[in-house]
């Protein structure tokens, strides 16, 4: 099945005990990832392809965040649109500016794509999914909107990781990733700065048999097939449903 196209983000805020981001925990009767704590997001839908999304940099420079993001211009306006969608609809914070004509006017450092996931081609349900970075801007707080989760929080990405560990705060295999490279940041400006320039390309996990019949886990890039990382950690949660991978695919 091929993945759909969906945006998450990545919100953060600098709080007393440090940087700080934003998760819901998915209502147990979605079909899709019931129970995991994600970052607010959702697919992209055809209104999405018919939103004005207008950015604050040259076309050039948007030819090239297309690329970066693994599609065309008119994906990326997509994605845009359903990235700053989903947040609203979800949490409440408005994140691009609005335009005269009701449009959305996105800055790329202030929303930049830091991150790329597809889901495993064994899965029943797969998500071609971009990582989008934002800090809540000024006099305005992030809350629970969406019928989709049963609670939500704020909560430092180490702590989050802690509660992985310890079995309280269940988690997909990306948002693990996501966290644990937010956890190097100190502040929301830091993790920003970073997410704007770091190389981003659609990490697929891949699970490959060897001609001796050894299995193996890899992120391979989704677009060429080419391994990123080899022999690394079998997904220790699939998407579909939120359980376990079954044994035999591990």
């Amino acid at each position: 099945m091929a993945p759909r196209a969906a945006a998450t983000v990545i919100l953060l805020r600098d709080g007393d005990g440090g940087m700080e981001t934003f998760l819901l925990r998915r209502a147990t009767t979605m079909a899709f990832a019931p129970r995991m704590h994600v970052f607010p997001g959702g697919r992209v839908d055809a209104a999405d392809f018919d939103a004005q999304v207008d950015f604050t940099v040259p076309d050039s420079a948007v030819a090239a965040l297309a690329e970066r993001a693994s599609t065309d211009v008119a994906g990326l306006r997509a994605l845009y649109s359903c990235a700053v969608r989903e947040v609203l609809e979800e949490t409440g914070i408005t994140l691009p500016a609005i335009t005269g004509s009701g449009g959305f006017l996105v800055d790329p450092a202030a929303l930049p794509v830091a991150d790329h996931w597809v889901t495993p081609d064994v899965e029943s349900k797969r998500y071609d999914v971009r990582f989008f970075m934002a800090a809540v801007p000024p006099g305005q707080d992030a809350d629970l909107r969406t019928t989709e989760a049963e609670a939500a929080f704020w909560i430092s990405p180490r702590d989050a990781l802690a509660g992985r560990r310890e079995g309280t705060v269940a988690m997909l295999p990306p948002t693990e990733a996501t966290l644990k490279y937010l956890s190097g940041f100190a502040t929301t400006s830091e993790a920003l700065a970073d997410g704007a320039r770091r190389p981003v390309v659609p990490l697929l996990p891949k699970r490959i048999v060897d001609e001796d019949g050894t299995v193996r886990w890899a992120l391979v890039h989704d677009r060429t097939g080419e391994v990123i990382v080899d022999d690394v950690q079998a997904p220790h949660t699939r998407e579909t449903d939120g359980l376990s991978f079954p044994a035999h695919l591990l």
